[in-house]
């Protein structure tokens, strides 16, 4: 097996920010210094005050980085463990502080959760079996490498590399696509922080050092994207999802169906704005209104129903008169008559009884699914009663 990557499924970088990009940083470090692994983190997004309800957000995902600018180092990041124990302060090593003595403290990013990695990766994994996450239990433990004498000693003859990579480097530093000088031929230069490809390596190790590993450095870079790069976002939360369906339906134009069938599925009194998505064999009533949302496929919206900034999944049902503003319905939703919802999230399954008015809520089937389980143990602790 060879070198690999890890990614997420959820990760939506802007066009300027192809895989490619981490795979040449990687390439790069791997040949100047042994380099390990890269990973790649982008400006967390903050949504607008009141844009979402309360109820929806969850614990930020940022998380306070550190890391080396100059070398594109990324050098320590703090477990969930380590959070809980101290959430006020950062406990650093006084190794760590002398190898890279203008490290960098940021609090803004967030990991996209795309790492490239060595092979030799795979063999440290399978020797620490207890590893539950790779970013929240693997990847911190794997930046005190760089700076642990023990740790290096302890696991050297896993991570270090097994070809011979001293003619590539050398090479490497001579040329002209490596230098600072030439760094403004890089098309990423200004929307990328550390992706210029310099050999401008971390500290030597210290003569102590020199025997565990060679001149492996045991690296970890990292890529940074900036906000003016382009906007990046991790779809992990559901007032991202909401951001980022809003985001296409700015680019998009709403067209009625070619398609004949799902044509006269729309009728003609139905008014749906152009910044609109309709799913395929969806149904439209006469006189409903849609405006800037996103309509899955086999939904069936009713007569005289209004719906302006939703995101509705597949096999919805809306009945006549129903009204919904800046509502995520799960799929199979079904929203009675005359129903209000406003800023909600439904559950797959859930139905809005008729005449009902929400808003702000997370309206789960946990319920009445509970309700049933008890009725069920009631009974059956009446069969044994009677059995008895």
């Amino acid at each position: 097996m060879e070198d690999f990557v890890l990614l997420p499924c959820d990760f939506m970088p802007p066009p300027s920010m192809p895989l490619s990009v981490l795979l040449n940083k990687f390439r790069t470090d791997v040949i100047s210094d042994g380099s390990i692994a890269t990973t790649c983190w982008f400006a967390d997004h903050k949504p607008e005050k009141g844009a979402f309800p309360d109820e929806w957000f969850t614990n930020s995902q940022a998380s306070p980085i550190i890391w080396d600018e100059v070398s594109g180092t990324l050098l320590h990041i703090d477990t969930p463990d380590d959070y809980d124990q101290n959430a006020e302060e950062l406990e650093l090593r006084m190794a760590l502080l002398s190898r890279y003595p203008r490290m960098k403290l940021s609090m803004g990013f967030q990991d996209s959760h795309v790492y490239v990695c060595r092979r030799s990766i795979l063999d440290v994994l399978e020797e620490k079996r207890h590893v539950d996450s790779f970013r929240e239990d693997f990847l911190p433990w794997l930046l005190k490498i760089q700076y642990q004498r023990t740790r290096r000693r302890k696991y050297a003859q896993y991570l270090a590399p097994i070809t011979k990579t001293t003619s590539q480097a050398l090479a490497l530093k001579h040329s002209t696509m490596t230098t600072d000088n030439n760094a403004s031929i890089n098309p990423f230069k200004g929307s990328l922080l550390s992706v210029e490809l310099s050999v401008s390596g971390p500290p030597s190790p210290t003569e102590g050092e020199e025997s565990i590993g060679g001149s492996t450095t045991f690296r970890v870079g990292i890529v940074v994207q900036r906000p003016d790069a382009g906007f990046t976002i991790r779809v992990n939360t559901l007032p991202n999802f909401l951001e980022i369906n809003r985001r296409v339906l700015s680019q998009v134009t709403y067209t009625l169906p070619t398609d004949p069938k799902d044509r006269s599925l729309i009728d003609q009194k139905a008014q749906i704005s152009s910044d609109t998505i309709i799913g395929g064999s969806t149904q439209v009533s006469e006189r409903t209104t849609i405006k800037k949302s996103v309509i899955g496929r086999h939904c069936v919206i009713g007569k005289m129903a209004k719906i302006v900034g939703c995101i509705l999944l597949d096999h919805c049902v809306i009945e006549d008169g129903a009204k919904l503003d800046g509502c995520i319905l799960g799929k199979n939703t079904k929203v009675g008559a005359k129903a209000e919802l406003s800023r909600c999230v439904t559950q797959a399954g859930y139905e809005v009884a008729a005449g009902e008015s929400v808003k702000g809520e997370k309206l789960d089937v946990s319920d009445w699914t509970a309700g049933v389980g008890d009725e069920d143990e009631d009974e059956e602790q009446a069969e044994s009663e009677e059995d008895s």
